[in-house]
């Protein structure tokens, strides 16, 4: 196993930069209220969808009425931050939206937990203290489907995933005892609590995992023979040893069923940080905060599908700064997302307030670009991604008001604040196809997209023979295309936007 060790006295040093990130824009979303992220879904036109909870009523950037306390919020933005639609949803109670992915349809499907009987925009009642609420939304956020799901206690989902035949798997936390819907009993304080969708959001299989003490799920990922389930745990494990909290792994089989555990940790408190599946290396990569006497150790970790770790690389931060977020660049970097808390006094009143942090990493440790946003407020940042074109978004929580970084007004008490970073002069010179097909090669689904504004579109499948298969309309910039039952081959799609006839090669594989 290949390990290395990084010393710095911080994670994130007084502005570095060796790589150019040019601020490109920045925006701040939300109501009069408060606005909070969760999660966010990158999309194959170049933007991405916000997913998270709202108090707001119409005001600020929002144009629907809340139904109760907090309720779900969705925002689709283009590339330029600009809105292409909103949505929210919710019932008479508090609905708190933490997790969703894109479908091979061109949707969406999302997943949170829910305290509101059947109201609102919930068609179900509610089964215990908390359920996981599911919806799946076409690729303009019109709801298709919904499922609301749980035992008799608190259900709290956070993590939703389309598999690969085209079902959904569920995990999230859980201290339900056994019911008619959650098939096995409560172990310890909470546990894990793994749900198996099919396509229509029928249960299938249903798993509860976990000790005597507390289990908090983080992610779940597939691969392409088994499911993996990553938390945190501090129950007592198979050797009877108790650390405290550690980070933990469970591989399942198709069927739920446990293949094999594993844990990492120390003598103190470790935590689980965040995770990212490299789906073409078939590689896992966890990042985890492993606690010392005034400093904590960040370690990302690499391991195989099997669980067999590869490497491992330390860096040691200080205590205030959290790690929210972990990928892997196109540029094969780690790119890690966080914050830095930290009080300021005003008129003898201490506050906290807080600071976006982004910074690179190579896979040895060493820093390649890093980056700090701070303004008078509290400014959390939740996560980040790439996109398809090589630039970086940043998205948290804000309460800041306008300041050198913050340009865009605050809409209410708390904010989404997005931040877009990219080196102007590449991005300026990328050769962006006005139409693509998405993805191509497919096995199912293939995504029309169209990367401006058009008035009137349509377009037409044909097999290399020339006969016609297939007639549609085009009314998004998005517009998903099932050939699932055409044979493996090739096909040419003709479409027609406006003036202008285009003709593209798609390969069924």
């Amino acid at each position: 196993m290949k390990k290395t060790l990084l010393s710095v006295f911080s994670l994130f040093p007084m502005l570095i930069i060796s790589a150019q990130q040019d601020v490109l824009w920045e925006t701040s979303i939300g109501g009069k209220h408060s606005e909070y992220l969760y999660n966010t879904i990158s999309t194959p036109d170049y933007g991405f969808l916000l997913l998270g909870s709202s108090f707001s009523d119409v005001s600020g950037n929002k144009t629907k009425q809340n139904q109760g306390g907090l309720d779900y919020f969705i925002w689709k933005v283009n590339e330029e931050g600009k809105q292409e639609w909103q949505q929210s949803f919710g019932g008479n109670g508090n609905d708190f939206l933490t997790s969703g992915a894109l479908t091979k349809d061109g949707g969406y499907i999302l997943g949170g937990y829910t305290d509101s009987s059947k109201s609102g925009d919930k068609t179900e009642n509610n089964i215990g203290l908390t359920d996981y609420w599911i919806l799946k939304l076409d690729a303009i956020g019109t709801i298709q489907w919904q499922k609301t799901i749980g035992g008799l206690g608190y259900d709290e989902l956070v993590s939703i995933i389309q598999t690969q035949d085209g079902g959904y798997l569920l995990g999230g936390n859980s201290d339900s005892p056994k019911s008619n819907i959650k098939t096995e009993k409560n172990i310890g304080g909470k546990d894990y609590w793994i749900v198996k969708l099919d396509s229509k959001g029928n249960i299938e299989w249903d798993r509860t995992l976990g000790g005597e003490n507390t289990d908090e799920l983080k992610s779940i990922i597939e691969t392409k023979e088994s499911y993996i389930l990553l938390g945190q745990t501090n129950s007592i494990d198979e050797n009877n040893q108790f650390n405290d909290f550690d980070i933990e792994a469970i591989q399942l089989n198709k069927n739920g069923e446990i293949l094999k555990k594993i844990r990492f940790g120390e003598n103190q408190e470790d935590l689980f940080s965040s995770v990212y599946f490299d789906t073409e290396n078939q590689e896992i990569h966890l990042a985890g905060l492993f606690s010392k006497e005034d400093k904590k150790d960040l370690k990302i970790i690499r391991l195989d599908t099997a669980l067999t770790q590869k490497s491992e690389s330390i860096t040691e931060i200080d205590n205030n700064q959290i790690i929210n977020n972990l990928i892997l660049t196109k540029e094969k970097e780690y790119l890690l997302a966080g914050s830095k808390l930290d009080y300021s006094v005003n008129n003898n009143i201490q506050q906290q307030i807080s600071s976006y942090q982004t910074m690179t990493l190579s896979q040895s440790g060493e820093n390649v670009w890093s980056k700090e946003f701070k303004n008078s407020g509290f400014d959390y940042l939740q996560t980040a991604f790439q996109t398809r074109d090589g630039s970086i978004i940043l998205i948290g929580n804000s309460d800041s008001k306008t300041s050198h970084n913050k340009t865009s007004e605050s809409q209410g008490q708390q904010d989404f604040w997005i931040v877009k970073l990219g080196n102007k002069e590449t991005l300026n010179s990328h050769n962006r196809k006005y139409i693509e097909a998405y993805p191509n090669p497919t096995s199912d689904y293939v995504n029309i997209l169209i990367n401006q504004e058009f008035k009137q579109a349509k377009g037409a499948i044909y097999n290399l023979t020339g006969q016609l298969l297939q007639e549609f309309d085009i009314k998004y910039r998005t517009t998903p295309l099932n050939i699932n039952n055409y044979p493996i081959g090739v096909y040419i799609i003709k479409l027609q936007i406006d003036q202008q006839q285009q003709n593209i090669k798609i390969i069924k594989k």
